[in-house]
């Protein structure tokens, strides 16, 4: 159960960095399993080639990792100057250094979108496990897609304006 805690401290956190930029309260947590942040379905994807993988996955893990500096992050997700204000508001937070992402698969929607398949971690214990989310390739570089972190920001019952 300590994982759980850990992720709704997690949330909380980005919640908090939300709510510094003028994002909607957070809200509490029923519980329940973490939903699949899923943006849309498609029945075409191929896997991705090794390079592709690779690529995303670095961002996924890179983005996701509490280490990550909030200037870092912001060249790792999609319109990342939009949600610059939220990644500083929650950058070295002590709930979210421990924070790490493992991905299990990446599939090709179309050249420039990917599904990822990704468990997130907390303290080395994951707490979401296998979580769809998507990466974009925006100016030739692979990113997290905006829609990804607005979902999990929105798994606590809010999210920053620009996530509308």
């Amino acid at each position: 159960m300590r994982e759980i805690k850990f992720g709704r401290s997690l949330f909380a956190c980005l919640c908090a960095g939300a709510l510094a930029v003028g994002a909607a309260g957070c809200g509490g947590d029923d519980g329940s399993t973490a939903n699949k942040t899923t943006a849309a379905a498609t029945t075409a994807a191929a896997v991705a080639d090794a390079a592709t993988t690779r690529a995303v996955t670095d961002t996924y893990v890179t983005f996701f990792s509490g280490q990550s500096s909030a200037a870092t992050r912001v060249e790792l997700i999609e319109q990342g100057a939009q949600f610059q204000p939220v990644l500083e508001a929650t950058a070295g937070d002590p709930r979210a250094l421990t924070t790490s992402v493992t991905v299990a698969g990446v599939k090709l929607t179309d050249a420039e979108h990917a599904d990822v398949t990704y468990t997130m971690l907390i303290s080395g214990n994951p707490v979401f496990v296998d979580q769809t989310g998507q990466a974009v390739k925006e100016g030739g570089q692979w990113k997290v897609a905006a829609a990804t972190f607005c979902a999990l920001i929105a798994l606590q019952g809010g999210a920053p304006a620009l996530c509308g």
